[in-house]
């Protein structure tokens, strides 16, 4: 971390069905399985993985921050499981897609962002949006859904 000057993220505006095509095709563009290895795909992003202990942190604590493109750091508490850690890299990796890379295509990012640890606005819904697409596209959920009629376990599925 440093004493770099980030703004906050801010939501893309795009429609929850947008955000989940989006992140579909973010998935299939880096080679991302489902099941597969998330910190690979940090790391081919150029991001970069850090635990922390978030309860001795102040509430404006970020759990990503956002230098540039290629250039990023995801933040994970220190006492969370693995299948926690998982959605919480997907969501990461929505703010990096949603707040940064997508602003910054149409010229409207200036500098580094951070995405807030705590929170529940629109900004938050659409990492969320995206970290269940990106995990598990609709058509594959579906199709797990139908296999099982409906009886879909943890073990049965592999996020």
């Amino acid at each position: 971390m440093s004493d770099q000057k980030f703004a906050a993220a801010t939501a893309s505006g795009l429609t929850k069905n947008s955000v989940e095509k989006l992140a579909e095709s973010v998935a299939k563009q880096v080679g991302y399985d489902i099941g597969g290895n998330l910190e690979d795909i940090v790391e081919k992003l150029g991001g970069d993985i850090q635990y922390k202990d978030f309860w001795n942190e102040n509430t404006d604590s970020g759990s990503t921050e956002i230098r540039g493109e290629r250039d990023f750091t995801i933040f994970l508490s220190w006492d969370t499981s693995q299948t926690r850690d998982r959605f919480t890299l997907a969501h990461e990796l929505g703010h990096y897609v949603l707040h940064f890379l997508w602003p910054n295509r149409n010229g409207e990012i200036t500098g580094p962002v951070k995405a807030l640890r705590y929170g529940s606005d629109r900004t938050e819904w659409e990492a969320n949006w995206f970290a269940a697409a990106f995990l598990m596209p609709e058509s594959d959920f579906r199709n797990a859904y139908k296999d099982t009629n409906g009886d879909i376990t943890e073990e049965g599925l592999s996020l």
